[in-house]
């Protein structure tokens, strides 16, 4: 509609009467067109009014409703852009006449019209810290000198979980920003999670109305009138509106204001996608704080001199809340009044607690943080209830998908369920189809569960446990393609992830290793789960040698080995113990692997066991070769090659053939060593076992180097650098890469050697090895051989 400039002086009762002048001149060109007089008694029968009614509105003396007056318009063919004129002085007439007295008194420079300028902004917090970028986002919102193409008011949106700081945020920027509006400020609270009941749209819209100086009796009782009114009220005027606390787009809506110059700025818990498509609202979306901020606001609330004195305990006071603005906030009021070594005290009672929500718990329902979150869960429909409760059964870090539908036991996907969640920032994609929480919502998750029939937490982890162990078998399959596995190869269920290679499966191991060894831990402590924990650390036993996690890899078996003691599995206790005593020899803990090796030797006999007797030989000869004690090491692997050829099996003679070779390598005997080494390099091609290849090719290359042809040695060191790489074995990749630098030195090509030492040095130092330091030797020895051109030196 076009604006109808309002004279000075003019009051409601004179907007009336120039209305009147207008539908009379509208009557007369109708009768023009018609060539007759038009029939009032007709006229008023088509508008469904009485011919009194008719004349009250042609003589101003009572002003038509909207219906009423569009129909009157239509029925005497006023066209389009008049009919909008018309329509508009109409509004302005009832807005004037709706006014307070005192509202309509003229004021000096003021037109006696004048609209009570509203300041209704709560206080904002005092210790507002951060949020730099999405404080400038809102200053960017546009007005009219800077954007006059704009045409409409300006709508944007703050959204984020509970407790993450929308309303912070959004009065520290009102109060801020009030000089943009001054034709005042207006706040309400819509009530739309928690404990009282949610506000309806005409509520908010009696009070706006009030403020901008309606009458209460004046206010429409029609909700669509009052937001017609509200937005007349509104036009050509400069307002900031905040919306605070909305639940739906829809309980919104009838407070935005339509014309260019106001603001409104709406904060809400759920995802308010209607208002982004629909009103084109800026979406601000609120994460919980940086680490160094979450610092900072405690800072400000209890003093930096004072957390000077307790900088570790008020660093894992931070992690404790989650970084979550409201759970600071809570935490440092409970401990400002206390002496000091409180923070310390309040971080021990949080760790000890059987629940920690109760800690965080206040008498002010709005700022305890079970309520504030228990006001998000209430909203759920029953399928996202549950799965978010379920949630609380997952111990890792984050869950993709495909894990979820294992949690719940769905075929397919719930992602219809977790886009619920999302919409109310209970759970937070942060990478496509990977979903986390913070710890206080795992929390309140957690003790939903416990509220729960206890089957729904045995059955969802349960669940959950199977999920992954069949994941993790179908990726170990893909590391090992050429390992048989009993009943056949895994394949991928439907709601499982698309694992069809070796690149595939490194990388869900790679992304899922955190939350894989939660769940052993999980499983190894929970009765009549604990086989999970040993199958899942198997299924993790490759990747994780592959990759050079030494530490994490004994941590896992360590914990495998607990649950098969725990449980009673005597077999499964025995690999176990085998696995760590593998991991622990690689820490260089080597005497407590000698230790374990030949206690888990000793089962096997009385297990009868000799396959695991063999692989328990295999482990010896390692550890007694990474010991430098090859005349050890020999005895048990001949045993084992000996065991092996009784079962003929040809993994079995490979592994043992290349044991053996290994050992007469050390020994100085490179010809024998050649020899079974051959023969263990054509099982294993037979096999397709490229990890096997790639070790016996080393070996080879050091016998070929020790028999003085180092040009022969090279070609096995860069087939098994290939394989390794291809294999993401980054532990022997670094070996292959010192070997070749080693034979490129012994023929004079120091450069090359150079280069590859510093290739080798770099990947053992990245996985923490000692095995850097011989590296480091050989560089420092060629360096003095061979220095470095001027001209290939870095300029600082």
């Amino acid at each position: 509609m076009n604006e109808v400039p309002r004279l000075p002086g003019e009051d409601g009762k004179a907007l009336g009467q120039r209305l009147a002048v207008e539908l009379t001149r509208a009557v007369v060109q109708a009768e023009k067109r018609l060539g007759r007089t038009l029939d009032r008694r007709e006229l008023a029968r088509r508008l469904n009014v009485s011919t009194s009614s008719l004349y009250a509105y042609l003589n101003g003396t009572t002003l038509p409703g909207t219906r009423v007056f569009d129909a009157l318009l239509a029925a005497l063919g006023v066209p389009g852009p008049e009919a909008g004129r018309l329509a508009t002085l109409r509004d302005e007439a009832d807005a004037a006449r709706r006014l307070r007295p005192a509202a309509a008194r003229s004021h000096p420079g003021q037109s006696s019209t004048a609209l009570p300028v509203p300041r209704q902004l709560p206080l904002s917090h005092p210790f507002f810290v951060g949020r730099d970028a999405e404080l400038a986002r809102l200053e960017g919102l546009p007005s009219p000198p800077d954007d006059p193409a704009r045409g409409g008011a300006v709508v944007a949106v703050v959204e984020g979980t509970a407790g993450v700081g929308k309303t912070a945020l959004a009065l520290h920027w009102a109060h801020r920003a009030q000089h943009r509006f001054p034709d005042g400020q207006l706040y309400v609270n819509l009530r739309g999670f928690g404990p009282e009941a949610v506000m309806d749209p005409g509520e908010a819209l009696h009070g706006f109305l009030q403020a901008l100086g309606v009458t209460p009796a004046a206010v429409p009782a029609d909700p669509a009138v009052a937001s017609g009114l509200l937005r007349t009220l509104l036009a050509g005027r400069r307002v900031l509106l905040v919306l605070d606390n909305a639940r739906s787009a829809d309980q919104v809506r009838p407070l935005l204001p339509t014309h260019p110059g106001s603001v409104a700025l709406v904060t809400s818990r759920n995802r308010l996608d209607g208002l982004v498509v629909r009103e084109g609202a800026l979406r601000i979306a609120l994460d919980v704080l940086p680490r160094y901020v979450a610092r900072t606001l405690l800072e400000r609330q209890l003093g930096a001199d004072r957390l000077a004195l307790e900088r570790r305990e008020a660093d894992e006071l931070v992690d404790l809340c989650a970084r979550l603005p409201l759970a600071l906030s809570v935490a440092a009021a409970r401990t400002a009044a206390a002496p000091v070594g409180s923070v310390g005290a309040f971080v021990r009672e949080v760790r000890r607690a059987r629940a920690p929500l109760d800690l965080f718990g206040v008498h002010d329902a709005d700022v305890d943080l079970r309520t504030v979150f228990h006001g998000s869960y209430a909203l759920l429909p029953a399928p996202a209830a549950r799965l978010f409760r379920l949630l609380g059964c997952h111990p890792g870090p984050e869950i993709d998908v495909t894990a979820c539908a294992g949690l719940i036991g769905a075929a397919e996907p719930p992602t219809a369920l977790l886009e619920t969640l999302t919409a109310a920032h209970l759970v937070r994609q942060h990478t496509p189809g990977r979903y986390t929480l913070h710890d206080l919502l795992r929390l309140y998750a957690a003790e939903l569960l416990d509220s729960a029939p206890p089957q729904e937490r045995r059955d969802g982890t349960e669940r959950l446990l199977r999920h992954c162990l069949d994941t993790a078998r179908l990726a170990d399959h893909h590391l090992e393609p050429w390992r048989p596995t009993p009943g056949g190869a895994p394949r991928p269920g439907a709601a499982q992830p698309p694992i069809a290679d070796h690149a595939a499966a490194t990388g869900w191991f790679e992304t899922e290793l955190a939350s894989l060894q939660a769940l052993i831990a999980q499983a190894a402590a929970t009765p009549g789960l604990e086989p999970y924990a040993w199958r899942l650390a198997d299924a993790c036993a490759v990747h994780l040698r592959r990759s050079g996690r030494r530490a994490q890899r004994a941590a896992v078996h360590a914990l495998a080995r607990d649950a098969a003691g725990r449980a009673g599995d005597r077999a499964a206790h025995a690999v176990a113990t085998r696995r760590l005593a593998d991991a622990l020899s690689r820490l260089n803990r080597r005497t407590e692997a000698l230790e374990l090796l030949y206690e888990t030797l000793r089962a096997c006999r009385d297990l009868g066991d000799e396959e695991g007797a063999r692989e328990v030989r295999l482990s010896l000869v390692r550890v007694y070769d990474a010991c430098g004690d090859p005349r050890r090491a020999l005895p048990h692997a001949r045993l084992a090659l000996a065991m092996a050829r009784r079962t003929g099996d040809p993994l079995a003679l490979a592994d043992g053939f290349t044991s053996v070779a290994q050992q007469w390598e050390r020994l100085g005997e490179h010809t024998v060593a050649l020899d079974h080494a051959r023969r263990a390099l054509d099982l294993y091609t037979r096999l397709g076992h490229l990890d096997g290849q790639a070790g016996i090719l080393i070996g080879m290359g050091r016998a070929e180097q020790g028999l003085g042809r180092p040009a022969a040695a090279i070609g096995h060191y860069e087939l098994s650098l290939a394989l390794d790489r291809a294999l993401g074995d980054r532990y022997r990749e670094a070996h292959a890469l010192t070997h070749l630098g080693d034979a490129h030195a012994a023929l004079g090509r120091g450069e090359d050697a150079r280069s590859l030492w510093e290739e080798a040095l770099a990947l053992f130092e990245d996985l923490h090895h000692p095995d850097a330091e011989p590296v480091r030797a050989r560089l420092r020895g060629i360096a003095a051989d061979y220095p470095v051109p001027a001209s290939s030196q870095h300029n600082p």
